[in-house]
């Protein structure tokens, strides 16, 4: 093992296990947006050696990028309602992470074969003591349970909210389904009951569309048949419109009702760039309290107000709509269209489509009821899925060579 793959290993961990970590140490929050700076440099650096070339679609990618911050500094410079830079850079940073780690893996990610083959052995280690917690936790209280729903306890293992253990169980499973040993299958089920378990209807959603794609996506397959796409796109909608009405519709009491209608209200105020960064939802919000949370009378709302903002991040849309306006929706939209079409294209170029549509259905589903792309669960599940699949690609390279 080389120094770098034992760096990789630990920050990869690190990663995991982020959401443990911030509780003892808070200020490891920031870890995710350390690793977007790190990436970013890395990049700059891989550029300047000529070391790294960006596609046409990375270019187009990178431009509309640079458009969504051109946007939401002038709805910062327009709306007034924040105008400390410290904040506002930070959250340029925290919205614009993802795609930097995006770019930074699809340039200069080397060989990760090493990297898999550990990870699918701590994969399965992992996968069986999950499931050993959550058998005894059925029976016997063990502090791993989120709530009681449906007359069973929802599992959380040993994260604070139940989508932190299903962000863990999918990336174990890309690890375990790229490497694809005997037994693989059966680990695999032990993930997709994990993902059932956390009885989130979202996580409950996917876990059937995987079903759905392994059985009818062979691996080396080169399209998705239309019954994946269709039943998978079905599956996404109905949870989707549920998830919609339940957390954002007009009657809907919850934070995140209160955070959409709100939203809807900032958009059609501060038409059409939006009211910038830093000003609503995003995770920098927690820290600097909008001002426009108290115009909106969101204070005084459970879960949105100053010393119980548990709720304020919970949610994708609402982010887009208020701070980034009709102009920034519309950037939005093609920004996860083209990453929804690059990811599709690498699974193909990898073998691995069905990782790749996991990926894609995960993203999208999670854009209902969560922070989606703009949260840590997606970077730890965009490096793991990643990193399984440019393995494939270096495996079947070296049976070429």
């Amino acid at each position: 093992m080389t120094c770098i793959e034992l760096l990789a290993l630990i920050a990869f961990n690190l990663l995991l296990f982020q959401p443990i970590i911030e509780i003892i140490l808070p200020p490891f929050s920031y870890y995710d947006e350390i690793l977007a700076v790190s990436s970013l440099l890395s990049l700059f650096f891989s550029m300047a050696m000529r070391k790294s070339r960006f596609t046409r679609e990375m270019k187009i990618a990178l431009c509309l990028l640079f458009a969504i911050v051109v946007i939401g500094l002038f709805g910062n410079f327009l709306s007034g309602i924040v105008s400390d830079t410290f904040f506002i850079l930070v959250d340029i940073l925290a919205c614009s992470k993802f795609f930097i780690i995006y770019f930074a893996l699809k340039s200069i990610l080397g060989n990760t074969s090493y990297f898999v083959s550990y990870m699918v052995r701590e994969s399965k280690v992992l996968l069986v003591l999950m499931l050993a917690c959550l058998v005894i936790n059925q029976f016997v209280d063990i502090g791993m349970t989120y709530e009681m729903r449906y007359g069973l306890k929802a599992f959380q293992f040993v994260f604070i909210h139940p989508t932190h253990m299903v962000t863990l169980s999918l990336a174990c499973m890309a690890f375990i389904y790229s490497d694809a040993s005997n037994g693989w299958k059966k680990y695999i089920g032990i993930a997709l009951v994990l993902m059932a378990m956390s009885l989130r209807s979202r996580w409950v959603a996917l876990a059937l569309v995987i079903v759905l794609i392994i059985i009818f996506v062979k691996k080396g397959s080169t399209r998705a048949p239309f019954v994946v796409i269709g039943v998978g796109s079905v599956s996404a909608f109905l949870v989707g419109q549920a998830q919609m009405s339940v957390y954002y519709g007009s009657a809907s009491e919850s934070a995140r009702g209160h955070l959409m209608t709100t939203a809807l209200s900032v958009f059609q105020n501060f038409f059409p760039l939006g009211a910038g960064f830093a000003s609503f939802g995003s995770g920098v919000t927690k820290t600097i309290y909008s001002p426009l949370y108290y115009q909106y009378g969101l204070q005084n709302v459970y879960g949105l107000a100053p010393n119980n903002p548990s709720y304020l991040t919970d949610t994708f849309w609402p982010v887009v709509l208020a701070q980034f306006g009709f102009l920034g929706l519309i950037i939005w939209l093609l920004l996860l269209i083209m990453l929804v079409v690059d990811f599709y294209r690498l699974g193909i170029a990898s073998g691995m489509l069905v990782l790749s549509l996991t990926m894609i259905a995960a993203i999208l589903i999670s854009t209902t009821a969560s922070g989606s792309i703009f949260s840590m669960q997606m970077i730890t599940l965009l490096v793991a899925f990643m990193t399984a699949m440019k393995a494939n690609i270096d495996r079947e390279a070296c049976e070429r060579a």
